[in-house]
């Protein structure tokens, strides 16, 4: 059987090591977003409770910011904050603000959370990153697993790869019977390599009635394809 062999057991590994790395770092991005969310929630509320009030004015304002100056401890200093509440600002406008005794600098209005610049747009970078890498790595488990059980009960069978456009063919050495298939793949790189192989002798074999899984000597890892009539 495929799984006889130390280095079809290796490919599988780092197969499944790449999906718990996808995984791992989905799941880092969302505990990153809800530590950051929670940490300036809590900024806010602190500000509003025990920060020292004065008045700001406006300096400018669009959809996404209002930028405003104001005094503390006599001295001026000027604030951005993400506008969250929806106000449209107007430059010039008197606005009622919160700053930290300890750090003037730091200061907020009483109608936003207190944001600071661009923490806004890491969020959802981050929440993008969540969003697209823990199904990714959910999907290459699943994969891993079911890849892991078919070669624990199929032999390997060589054939050779032919690529057409976008279509992939293996030619198996056993039988005149081409197979027609479709890459499975969760990212742009493995199908490059794949496409690099055009040519080349490969190691498939069948999991379950739909799919395939492939590898080839030197590379290292597994790969998946759909039978094109599935």
């Amino acid at each position: 059987m495929a799984w006889d062999y130390e280095t079809s057991r290796q490919a599988w590994r780092s197969y499944r090591t790449a999906g718990l790395r996808w995984l791992g770092a989905g799941l880092i991005c969302a505990a990153l977003v809800v530590a950051v969310a929670q940490f300036l929630v809590a900024r806010s509320q602190s500000l509003l409770e025990k920060g020292a009030a004065t008045t700001g004015t406006v300096r400018s304002a669009d959809a996404q910011t209002v930028t405003f100056d104001y005094d503390a401890g006599g001295e001026s200093f000027t604030g951005t904050l993400d506008v969250v509440s929806g106000r449209e600002y107007a430059a010039g406008e008197e606005v009622e603000v919160r700053y930290d005794r300890e750090d003037p600098g730091t200061a907020r209005l009483l109608e936003e959370p207190h944001r600071l610049r661009g923490v806004g747009l890491a969020l959802v970078v981050l929440s993008l990153v969540t969003a697209g890498a823990v199904p990714i790595g959910i999907g290459v488990l699943l994969r891993a697993r079911a890849w892991g059980g078919a070669m624990r009960h199929e032999p390997w069978t060589l054939a050779r790869l032919r690529m057409r456009g976008a279509r992939v063919v293996l030619l198996p050495s056993d039988s005149g019977v081409a197979v027609h298939a479709r890459m499975l793949s969760t990212t742009r790189w493995r199908t490059k390599a794949v496409l690099g192989m055009d040519g080349e002798e490969l190691w498939m074999l069948p999991v379950g009635t739909r799919d395939l899984v492939v590898t080839a000597d030197g590379t290292g890892t597994l790969y998946g394809l759909r039978r094109k009539d599935c």
